[in-house]
């Protein structure tokens, strides 16, 4: 084993949304400092798989993966049955952005202002967001169109497909207004999604926000493939991290070290630094505590009729359309494969509610994440509730794990929105009476109803809330979306300094100590810009 020294201005840890952004703010704003991004995960081409958006629920499953990730096991719940929850996380030049879904959402006025800190306003980070983003719609207050992120609208002829279109018919049919952006402060009501997609290709985040401007970017080494051990205090004073490159030790000197390993990692790395519940460097018992985490499930459901209807199902009679469709995507970077899905509504669990808690995705193929392939016609539509009132934490045991308590359903009321989502599904295949669509007596009739759909998944009814409840406990999961484990306030100052010691920051979405309906990545992102005004090099 050998032991080596380097020095940095500045030390960014973690190569995720969060961590690329940061690293480019800092050593854009200040080209004399030398500025170190240390990610433990490969530097290697993503696989097609990772790339291609219509495959993304295959990411966690197949072999060729396996080096871009890395997966944690939660402990068992006893509000889930026992289960262990599972977290698929990105371990690559890139980090989570390599494996999610895509969407770019981030949060509304009302999230960011729940935070309490005027600093971190939705008005204030807005420049932030729009700075970064290279948006299909072009430039205007909400959005940017000359950034490094490629955030794009679904192309008009996928929106266009036949599910689709039912889909929207449906949302408008139950009363569900229609709204043009979920990113302009506001998620209310049904519209297209807006993707990190950038001609039919998953945005390689870190391609984006680095290698793409490497030029201009003297000042930054990258090293991939370095795991961080510990962070290095003098006293109450950062100085650096110890990091292991296989046999390797290796010391990174710093005066200035910015966390950006996200919700689960953040938090563990510095309960093995001494910065924790009962930390020989900081006592900051909030460290780990307040894991935010937004529930899903998935419905899946079956088309009995309509041999002319054209989705992304993997069956026998639509596998022609699909091959045709394959060979669309190799050739122009379009057709079916180009996105994941392309519509989605926000509403409310109870008409009570101040603000829509609840989103209902709608995917034009039952084949998604954690259903299973599945080789016959239909569609799919997944249920979250993005402001739980059940909190975990995340601890770490050794240098090497984690243990992750989510504490699912722990609320009773986290349960009952669910519950009220999955009656929202009934309502709009069910109950939705649109007046382009009529029955054979000329009554309107839901959108839906010439298909013959059928639930496939799950099983088991859905008509009590016993067996909704009993249906959570089975299948619910996270949305991916991990928060506040570091939260602004408990673990950091609104210069999201670790409290209690110096030059150390936190960076990414583990700050965040409220629930919001953005997506981690996206938020992370802006947050990560944003250190690099703050900090003082």
């Amino acid at each position: 084993m050998s032991a080596k020294k380097r020095a940095f201005d500045v030390l960014v840890l973690g190569a995720g949304a969060a961590g690329c952004a940061a690293a480019r703010a800092i050593a854009l704003r200040y080209p004399n400092a030398t500025v170190g991004l240390v990610e433990q995960g490969t530097r290697r081409p993503l696989p097609l798989v990772m790339r291609v958006p219509l495959l993304t629920p295959l990411v966690a499953s197949v072999r060729s993966t396996r080096g871009f990730l890395r997966k944690y096991h939660g402990v068992p719940e006893e509000c889930i049955g026992g289960r262990q929850l599972k977290y698929v996380r990105g371990c690559a030049l890139g980090g989570s952005s390599c494996c999610n879904d895509m969407r770019y959402m981030r949060g509304t006025t009302r999230d960011y202002a729940a935070w309490g800190d005027p600093m971190w306003s939705f008005e204030q980070l807005l420049p932030f967001f729009c700075a970064l983003e290279r948006n299909s719609r072009g430039g205007s207050f909400f959005h940017g169109n000359s950034g490094p992120l490629d955030v794009t609208d679904v192309p008009r002829a996928n929106v266009g497909f036949e599910l689709n279109i039912l889909w929207f018919e449906s949302c408008e049919a139950l009363g569900i207004p229609e709204t043009m952006d979920f990113n302009a402060g506001a998620a209310d009501g049904f519209s297209a999604l807006q993707s990190l997609i950038a001609k039919g290709v998953r945005v390689d985040v870190f391609d984006a926000l680095l290698e793409r401007d490497r030029h201009l970017l003297p000042n930054l080494t990258v090293m991939p493939e370095t795991r961080v051990q510990r962070i290095l205090f003098d006293g109450k004073r950062v100085s650096g991290v110890e990091t292991r490159v296989g046999r390797d030790v290796e010391v990174l000197f710093s005066g200035r070290v910015v966390l950006c390993l996200g919700p689960l990692e953040s938090p563990a790395l510095l309960q093995r630094s001494g910065v924790g519940a009962g930390g020989r460097v900081a006592e900051i018992p909030d460290v780990g505590k307040n894991l935010i985490q937004p529930t899903s499930a998935t419905i899946v459901f079956g088309v009995t009729h309509n041999a002319n209807l054209h989705s992304k199902s993997v069956s026998w009679r639509n596998a022609p359309y699909l091959l045709r469709q394959w060979r669309e995507y190799n050739e122009e970077r379009s057709g079916a494969f180009a996105s994941l899905a392309e519509g989605a509504a926000f509403v409310r669990s109870t008409p009570k509610a101040a603000w829509p808690d609840l989103s209902l995705t709608f995917f034009a193929t039952p084949n998604v994440r954690w259903c299973g392939w599945r080789p016959f016609d239909g569609f799919a539509v997944r249920v979250a509730h993005h402001y739980p009132e059940s909190r975990g934490e995340v601890d770490a045991v050794d240098e090497h794990n984690i243990r992750i308590t989510s504490r699912m359903f722990s609320s009773r009321k986290d349960v009952q929105c669910m519950d009220e989502g999955m009656r929202w599904v009934g309502s709009l295949f069910a109950d939705a009476r649109s007046a382009f669509h009529i029955d054979a007596q000329g009554r309107p009739t839901s959108p839906f109803a010439s298909l013959g759909v059928h639930v496939r998944h799950p099983r088991n009814a859905l008509h009590t809330q016993q067996g909704t409840a009993a249906f959570l406990a089975e299948h619910a999961q996270g949305t991916g979306d991990l928060f506040g484990t570091c939260a602004l306030g408990k673990v950091v100052d609104s210069t999201l300094r670790v409290r209690g010691v110096d030059g150390l920051h936190v960076a990414d979405a583990s700050v965040v100590p409220t629930p919001t309906c953005g997506a981690s990545c996206v938020i992370g992102a802006a947050i990560g810009s944003r250190v690099a005004s703050i900090l003082q090099v």
